[in-house]
């Protein structure tokens, strides 16, 4: 008899929990700015984060929120969490072993 294979938790799975961070670090984020409340964060002018938040591409199509820290934070999660995250989620769609145990 073959054994079943077992299946992992929802919330388990590994591009839940990264599309789950970058969504939270959204909500964060979005509080942060609705409240006024932001950390007391160094002035960066003339530092490489500087450079970076006052480079053209930040200003013209990073502007997710006022405070130039937080679209710098917003790409690095989208970056380290929420790509991976799609990515992982893509593969365990179209996975030749999710498809055989759709089938079924």
């Amino acid at each position: 008899m073959a054994e079943k294979q077992k299946s992992v938790p929802f919330l388990k799975k590994y591009w839940v929990s990264q599309i789950g961070v970058f969504l939270l670090s959204q909500i964060i984020f979005i509080t942060f700015e609705t409240t006024g409340w932001l950390p007391n964060y160094r002035e960066i002018d003339g530092t490489l984060f500087g450079r970076i938040t006052e480079s053209s591409i930040f200003i013209e199509w990073f502007t997710f929120y006022e405070t130039p820290q937080l679209n710098l934070l917003t790409v690095f999660f989208g970056v380290f969490f929420l790509v991976p995250g799609i990515i992982s989620a893509l593969k365990n769609v179209f996975s030749p072993r999710h498809r055989s145990n759709n089938s079924k």
